[in-house]
């Protein structure tokens, strides 16, 4: 089966020749006048009052960033500033009178002073050390917030997606504590696990605010809560572990994944109209093609400059006075991959000895294929200074390989091409916000997400001699086909309160959410014949989520802050199938949910935090009504409940050691309980069954737990730098009622693949180099055992790898202002190994991607 090899090789050679072409223009375009942000005039209305307020709003209407100290602005007033002006200009008149000045730091970014007479005006001491406060426009990213929440929070910049790109896009996770994208190498999306939690909606992957993740049946070994995006269109990735607030966290328990689209000003520079970007790249170690139904995997890669596998997008975006508008698209194809040469084959556990996986080292990796083609476009109107709407729609289509578990694990002359499974999603959004006021920041939001799926779930194929042709085996084709609607809105406003008691700020709201689920009957084939095995019924109904939240921070003193949050959920399920299992066809319920933190912060930029939340994930209709594969609903199972512990450190400095260094660090320790645990457990009915018996059920566990430690830190100077990562879970227990609590998972429990690895670290080394032109570096990844030891009759549900170090290299060159070369390579010692929570596919060898990068 052909990836278009000639047809994309011509496309490549064309666009590599535009992008040079574009590139090579770069000179001639910076000789052109451009209007920088501090002397392109906007319209601004700010009224007289207090400056805090006043330097708030400039913050809003304009693109500065300013930074400060509280004290210099204590007590003072302004007398505002109305009409078209310069950014510098609506500045100096608003600080007129004041005794406050201000100077340029690079950029956007302007730095208020205040002489003596200023600071004892106020009754400060010039010694003390306040903690800088920072105003971003609306569409700043969150790159320090995570060293500055009482809370593990983490931040993916759309710099370090491309520095590591990886094969797939739940490699962007790598270098995240406490998260990993399960089954990353079979299925072609994003599945994420954080802490040990994952699947049926335990884990929210929001794109742009909507969900478009659909639960994937995967046989014995359980289910995939998937979503699909391609990284050349994320313009950046937020991730809130644990019970999460807003819109977002409504019945969620184990974290939120907050994934930013492109906008207009990823692109265009500050002080011009129009901007754009052509990113090429092509890499090697895949096939070209592949044959459906094969069984002998091949050993020969294509050759790199054949272009027969590779990437291209564009992004085109402008900035106007009253709207701003993106559009962008992505197109990829890669064949199947091919499997590391060096590293063990074998694993030994509590004394049973099995091959990792079917595909020898340097062997081709079956139904590890993918070709997809996105699209996006996103527009903001600005109706006047304090309102605005955002319209956005994102297209994704690809057709992947992917393999049922089951057959990976049985290793003996089952395993093969199959057909190709296909998404194609839609999401559509809108966005309103009004913000004429430090007590009125009002968000309203509404979307649709469309998903249309057909997976294939590989059935068995022994193996027939060589000369029994392919077309009279029987066919690789086990399709199930599924169709998710999901309808969301919800309304929200941040009030910002002065009080003689302290800062305030309250953000309160509701939110609603309707998954409607349409999937058509399926067979499960027999071993060797067309003939249909087992006929299966799939889910078919809904489920519907409203929250009413609020959450509240205070600031008692300058080095002292305390925050709340309430919020109740309640869920509704309606099971339409036509016929059902449980006799039941509704089910719903509710539960209050509370938060509580507090920061110190003795020293500017050191604080200590602690941090307790409760959150709420309820059952699924795959869990209490539907008829998804060989599993009994139970419609009487509770809602999970999360009760989490979580202490930590964090730190932010700049100017550590020298002028222009900057350091970050977080430390904390979590202790995450889930009472009533959902749990896959055997069905025990008395002797004989009879035929079409269900083997599994659900039941709630007393609990399960995990525990542990999480550390991120970086340091940079300039000309070097280095990050670390560091996730180690010092306990974790399953309860089941009736027994004592276990270091074992449950047997056949879903969780079986969901158990990370006890100890997961990665280091990444850099320099910058010739004026900043080149920057490159090394990421080395560690990761440990298994958390929870593999029984031999849990083999079979079970994923397994064993310890295994990886090394990654990334190198890019400026050769223009406009035209930036990236080479990276993926596994640089081409290890054998399988990626933690993977199942049964080795990780791809070494790989060398090249891209190109032209801006405009």
């Amino acid at each position: 089966m052909s990836l278009r090899g000639p047809l994309f090789s011509r496309h490549v050679r064309i666009a590599l020749g535009c992008a040079s072409w574009l590139g090579g223009m770069a000179p001639a375009v910076a000789q052109q006048p451009t209007q920088g942000v501090q002397s392109q005039q906007v319209a601004i209305s700010i009224p007289a009052g207090p400056l805090e307020s006043a330097l708030l709003a400039l913050g809003r209407q304009t693109d500065l960033r300013l930074v400060y100290r509280s004290e210099i602005t204590a007590g003072k007033t302004t007398g505002g500033v109305t009409g078209s002006l310069t950014p510098s200009a609506a500045l100096s008149r608003l600080l007129s009178g004041t005794g406050v000045s201000f100077r340029s730091s690079g950029g956007n970014t302007v730095t208020l002073e205040a002489g003596t007479s200023s600071v004892a005006a106020t009754g400060g001491d010039p010694d003390t050390t306040l903690k800088p406060i920072v105003l971003r426009d609306g569409n700043s990213e969150g790159v320090d917030t995570p060293y500055e929440t009482a809370g593990s929070t983490s931040y993916i910049t759309a710099e370090q997606i491309e520095r590591f790109r990886g094969s797939t896009a739940g490699d962007i996770f790598k270098n995240t504590p406490g998260v990993i994208s399960a089954n990353n190498h079979n299925g072609g999306a994003v599945n994420v696990n954080i802490r040990g939690l994952q699947g049926q909606n335990r884990v929210r992957v929001a794109i742009d605010g909507t969900q478009q993740t659909t639960t994937t049946w995967r046989g014995y070994a359980g289910v995939d809560d998937r979503t699909y995006i391609d990284p050349d269109l994320i313009g950046g990735v937020s991730i809130s572990k644990g019970p999460s607030g807003g819109a977002a966290g409504a019945g969620v328990n184990g974290g939120v994944v907050g994934i930013r689209t492109l906008n207009a000003k990823d692109v265009v520079e500050d002080g011009k109209e129009y901007g754009g970007r052509i990113k090429i790249g092509a890499q090697d170690n895949t096939t070209s093609d592949f044959t459906i139904n094969a069984m002998t995997q091949q050993v020969d890669s294509a050759d790199f400059f054949d272009f027969e596998n590779g990437t291209g997008s564009f992004v085109l975006g402008t900035v106007q006075d009253n709207f701003d508008f993106v559009i962008a698209g992505a197109r990829r194809y890669r064949g199947n991959y091919f499997a590391g040469n060096d590293g063990p084959t074998i694993y030994n556990t509590n004394g049973f000895t099995d091959d990792l996986s079917f595909t020898k080292p340097g062997h081709e990796v079956f139904n590890t294929s993918s070709e997809s083609t996105s699209f996006l476009a996103k527009g903001t109107i600005h109706l006047d200074e304090d309102q605005s709407l955002e319209l956005g729609y994102v297209h994704y289509e690809s057709t992947f390989g992917e393999a049922m578990p089951s057959i990976l694990f049985n290793q003996i002359d089952v395993y093969r091409q199959a057909n190709l499974s296909d998404v194609t999603t839609k999401t559509f959004t809108a966005r309103y916000r009004y913000n004429p006021s430090e007590v009125i920041d009002l968000k309203v939001n509404a979307w649709i997400s469309i998903v249309d799926q057909t997976n294939i779930a590989t059935s068995y194929a022994f193996y027939l001699p060589p000369w029994i042709t392919p077309g009279t085996r029987p066919p690789a084709d086990d399709p199930r086909y599924a169709t998710t609607h999901t309808y969301g809105g919800d309304v929200s406003n941040t009030s910002k309160f002065d009080t003689e008691f302290g800062a305030a700020s309250l953000n309160y709201g509701v939110s609603y959410l309707l998954e409607d689920i349409d999937s058509k009957p399926y067979c499960s084939r027999a071993y060797a014949t067309d003939a249909c095995g087992t006929p299966m019924k799939p889910s078919i109904g809904s489920r519907s989520i409203g929250s009413v939240f609020t959450s509240g921070e205070w600031e008692a003193t300058n080095w002292l802050k305390f925050s709340a949050g309430l919020r109740y959920d309640h869920y509704w399920l309606k099971d339409e199938g036509i016929t059902t299992k449980t006799g039941i066809r509704e089910k719903d319920g509710g539960r209050l949910n509370p938060s509580v933190s507090a920061t110190i912060e003795p020293l500017d930029g050191l604080q200590f935090y602690a941090l307790y939340a409760e959150g709420v994930r309820p059952p699924t209709m795959r869990e209490t009504m539907g008829n998804d594969g060989n599993v009994r609903q139970n419609p009487n199972l509770k809602p999970e409940v999360s009760q989490n512990w979580e202490v930590g450190i964090n730190f932010s400095r700049d100017g550590l050691i020298t002028d222009t260094d900057s350091a970050r660090l977080k430390l904390s320790y979590f202790n995450n309980s889930y009472a009533d645990y959902i749990s896959r457990v055997p069905n025990i009915v008395p002797p004989p069954p009879p035929p079409g018996t269900e083997a599994f059920t659900f039941e709630n566990l007393e609990r399960a737990s995990f525990s542990g430690i999480e550390l991120s830190a970086s340091y940079d100077f300039g000309m070097f730098f280095v990050q670390g990562q560091m996730t180690y879970y010092t306990d974790y227990e399953f309860c089941r009622r009736g027994s004592p609590c276990s270091g074992e998972t449950v047997s056949n429990d879903y969780a079986a693949n969901h158990m990370p690895p006890e100890l997961m670290k990665s280091l990444t080394v850099g320099t910058r180099l010739f004026e900043d032109k080149l920057t490159a570096g090394l990421r080395i990844t560690q990761a440990g055992k298994r958390l929870s030891p593999v029984t031999s009759g849990a083999r079979q549900y079970t994923g397994m790898w064993v310890p295994y170090t990886t090394v990654d290299a990334f190198a890019t060159y400026k050769i223009t202002e406009n035209l930036t070369f990236d080479l990276q390579a993926e596994n640089l010692t081409d290890r054998f190994y399988i990626d933690a929570l993977d199942g049964w596919n080795p990780a791809p060898g070494r790989t060398i991607r090249a891209s190109l990068t032209a801006k405009f």
